[in-house]
């Protein structure tokens, strides 16, 4: 086992970037996958590991988007958007919604609730939000959704991402 390190950040941009990557990593998260529906109706998609719960009343969610996401534009543009968190046995979905090349959605069967994104099957939970609030913080937009329409299903195990890999965690 290494032992811990501890860095002072000094402005030089490759190796706090490297510094924070290495213990932002050391936090797990889940992984979901982001979908909105741009103006002309196509589908979009994007796995995001960067969502929190934000309050209960109301009812409030946050997801944090890279401002050189591709998606970006279409999930300004929507106001409506959906999060939809990936059990262990989704680890293809997640990266299915990195491909940036390739139709994300093609031969996926979405439905879609009472604001037209679409809900990615058979997740752990999903949630229909609609933007309330969208701060600037650093390389990131913070999109703050008030949570509309939920489902969830905690029989699954959760698919999570630590030390820049996917992980499967064993719940009781």
């Amino acid at each position: 086992m290494s032992p811990s390190r501890t860095i002072t950040l000094d402005g030089d941009l490759i190796a706090d970037a490297r510094a924070l990557r290495d213990a932002f990593g050391c936090f797990t998260t889940g992984v979901t996958v982001v979908t909105t529906r741009a103006a002309d109706g196509r589908q979009v998609g994007f796995t995001v590991n960067a969502f929190s719960s934000v309050s209960l009343d109301p009812p409030l969610a946050l997801v944090c988007v890279d401002l050189k996401a591709s998606s970006l534009p279409f999930l300004e543009q929507a106001g409506k958007f959906s999060v939809n968190v990936l059990h262990a046995d989704q680890e293809d979905m997640a990266r299915r919604f990195t491909v940036k090349t390739a139709d994300r959605f093609e031969g996926l069967e979405c439905e879609t609730w009472d604001h037209g994104v679409p809900i990615l099957p058979g997740c752990m939970a999903n949630f229909e939000l609609e933007t309330v609030q969208v701060i600037d913080a650093g390389d990131h937009r913070i999109f703050i959704g008030r949570i509309l329409k939920v489902r969830f299903d905690p029989e699954h195990e959760p698919l999570v991402y630590l030390r820049g890999q996917f992980r499967r965690v064993h719940t009781d």
